[in-house]
């Protein structure tokens, strides 16, 4: 009997290097009439409001999570929904850099997170939504999280509004996932689980929709013994969010025939929106993801 699969995959930073706008120093200089007598500079001084936004001051998280087999990795329920945020001093690293380019494949995927001084926003955070509402506590200087979220209350591609007691932001949604192949990595049934093929010797293709111009599309594939006791490697590849991805199998040669795989098809949709809270910037990163299981062939 082949023993149940336990695999947890921890949460990352994201994708990409961002680009961002600085404040521009004054170089205006008093000009003098020809007879050496200091012209006044009329001009207002600006305001911090005429300032352009600077750095990053903040990461979101929103992430539906749809697990095909619980009991196949170990949960308790097929889906889960969790909010959460941190805030700090403007920095200008980003928090989803450790996300391979598009185009490529990892077999050493290591998540990082940049360097930060942690700021308060209060005892919690308010999020709004067209149809749903919800506050999400803090759990650490900075941090905040809830998972206290339906699935039914997701709503996708819509506007969330954030309000915190330092400033506002607004960020929206992910459309998710309406189909996914192949199927059969999506059985529900651990006695039947696990029959989705990812090939040694060719490629391995996976497709979903709709696609999505503005996101990415990751596919990871944990490795596991054929009884699930051990860990034995992931891939990660990332691609254009198409609605079609191909694995090439020379990145599974090195695993034995029929070891079990938890494959993760995640949609993230990363951007920058401007935020009052110092001027800056907050990092929105919305995910779906989807988990289901097969078998090296």
């Amino acid at each position: 009997m082949i023993s149940f699969l336990f695999f947890i995959l921890s949460c990352g930073t994201e994708v990409g290097i961002i680009g961002y706008t600085e404040k521009q120093q004054d170089t205006s200089v008093v000009e003098t009439a020809p007879d050496d007598e200091p012209v006044e500079d009329t001009q207002e001084p600006s305001s911090e409001e005429d300032l352009p936004n600077s750095g990053i001051t903040g990461y979101v998280n929103y992430k539906l999570r749809q697990v095909a087999c619980p009991a196949c990795v170990g949960e308790a329920q097929e889906i889960t929904v969790t909010f959460s945020a941190k805030f700090h001093q403007p920095s200008t690293d980003g928090h989803t850099e450790w996300i391979p380019p598009v185009g490529s494949c990892v077999d050493n995927l290591f998540t990082i997170s940049p360097s930060i001084i942690p700021t308060s926003v209060g005892s919690s955070i308010s999020v709004d939504a067209p149809g749903h509402s919800f506050t999400v506590p803090q759990i650490g200087n900075g941090e905040y999280q809830t998972t206290a979220i339906w699935e039914s209350q997701y709503q996708r591609d819509a506007s969330y509004l954030v309000t915190t007691s330092l400033g506002n932001f607004s960020f929206l949604s992910s459309h998710g996932h309406d189909f996914m192949e192949p199927y059969t990595m999506l059985w529900v049934d651990p006695s039947y689980a696990y029959d989705a093929p990812v090939y040694r010797n060719s490629s391995t293709n996976f497709s979903w929709g709709p696609p999505s111009s503005n996101s990415i599309f990751m596919i990871t594939v944990a490795v596991y013994s054929w009884d699930g006791s051990q860990f034995l490697g992931r891939v990660d590849c990332v691609g254009d969010d198409s609605g079609y991805l191909s694995i090439p199998g020379t990145y599974f040669q090195q695993f034995p025939a029929g070891s079990l795989t938890a494959i993760h098809l995640n949609r993230h949709k990363i951007e920058l929106v401007e935020t009052d809270i110092n001027n800056s910037f907050i990092e929105t990163h919305t995910e779906w993801e989807v988990v289901g299981t097969g078998h090296i062939e």
